[in-house]
């Protein structure tokens, strides 16, 4: 195998548990919402509300600037199982996230994070590989005042990479050649999208069973993912990369066409590097999935609404050439003392129909009820 292959062993197992509770070493990506940072960010993922990139409608918005869509806290740093590290040279496979959020990230906010690893569960009869581990961390976002900003908990699944090519479980998909009518629905999807943005969606205009546009992302390429990469990830390259690499080597390879050292990752951007896992092309970040749902459903509650919790789990990958739709449906309107809330079924679906990303949100609205009800909605402890 090109790939390192390390092995899941009980020694193994035993050193990443020692590792539990311990506050966890993390680089922050960015640890400022920015003008820049905030529009790089909502470009990398494709978002076009103006609430993100527009200065002037934020101004006249009811937070008075602008500000960043929830899962800007990606940029900050990634709440994925594998900040723990552990298990040398075996994959990891994100898994997803269960976020809680509590304020609103604002222009100009100082964003810090900590992280720790919170539980190692073994598996072994894992579909995909048989023996497996999933590793969970949870991470702390706070501004520069101390407030907490959001709370995610994240989780990966490792797996020894002999062990899940001999299982074959992408052996029988293909990248996706689109006919004129498969385009025709992406792109109609595209051309139907809405922003709700100022016209406020009252919670008690809200039914149960409603469904919320669909937003399109896709078909899949490699430039979708690498301005999601670069909007998101702490990128490494030259002599940074190879220093790593050379720091890690459980987690580099030669490439074969090159003899450069790369890292594993380029499972996400090299069709070659992919094959060696049994999957025919490039795939995507899972977390950049979880990005596109928060998407919809920021254009669905408008500016006034506040997204509160969201936690979705990644369950097949996505490949180039993949289109993703992702849609939800109000599932429950309900009040929670002076809150008016909606909890929605969400998920993101592939043009084969099947679904790769389920999840669950809840979104906070104004009521007709609150006349001027926006204080508590946007909470901020020095305002």
């Amino acid at each position: 195998m090109l790939l390192p292959d390390g092995k899941i062993t009980p020694e193994g197992i035993k050193e990443l548990k020692k590792r539990i509770g311990v506050p966890l070493r993390i680089k922050l990506y960015n640890e400022e919402a920015s003008i820049d940072a905030i529009r790089h960010f909502a470009h990398g993922i494709g978002d076009p509300n103006e609430m993100w990139d527009n200065p002037g409608h934020g101004f006249q918005s009811t937070y008075g600037c602008l500000v960043a869509p929830p899962t800007f806290l990606y940029s900050v740093l990634w709440p994925s199982g594998i900040l723990a590290g552990g298990l040398p040279g075996v994959h990891s496979f994100f898994g997803g996230n269960d976020w809680e959020f509590y304020h609103t990230i604002r222009v100009g906010d100082k964003i810090s994070a900590e992280a720790k690893l919170t539980d190692v569960v073994e598996k072994f009869n894992s579909q995909a590989a048989g023996h497996s581990v999933i590793q969970y961390v949870e991470v702390i976002y706070k501004n520069q005042y101390g407030d907490i900003v959001a709370k995610a908990k994240g989780w990966s699944i490792r797996v020894e990479r002999s062990a899940f090519l001999a299982k074959g479980k992408y052996a029988g998909i293909k990248k996706h050649r689109f006919t004129e009518e498969q385009m025709k629905v992406v792109d109609e999807t595209y051309d139907k999208e809405e922003v709700r943005g100022v016209t406020i969606r009252y919670w008690d205009d809200v039914k149960e069973g409603d469904t919320i546009t669909p937003v399109a992302k896709g078909p899949l390429n490699l430039g979708d993912i690498q301005g999601y990469a670069s909007a998101s990830i702490q990128p490494l390259a030259y002599g940074g990369l190879i220093r790593y690499l050379r720091k890690h080597p459980t987690y580099g390879f030669h490439h074969p066409t090159s003899n450069r050292l790369e890292p594993v990752s380029r499972v996400n951007t090299d069709d070659y590097v992919a094959r060696e896992l049994g999957i025919h092309s490039a795939y995507d970040y899972g977390a950049d999935r979880i990005t596109w749902i928060g998407h919809a459903l920021t254009n669905w509650m408008g500016d006034d609404g506040f997204l509160k919790k969201l936690n979705v789990e990644i369950r097949q990958l996505n490949i180039i050439g993949d289109a993703t739709f992702c849609k939800g449906t109000v599932t429950k309107k309900y009040k929670d003392g002076e809150e008016h809330l909606v909890d929605l079924d969400v998920w993101a679906e592939n043009m084969r129909g099947e679904i790769t990303a389920p999840g669950k949100a809840t979104v906070r609205l104004l009521s007709k009820e609150v006349p001027g009800g926006h204080s508590y909605l946007y909470p901020h402890s020095k305002e």
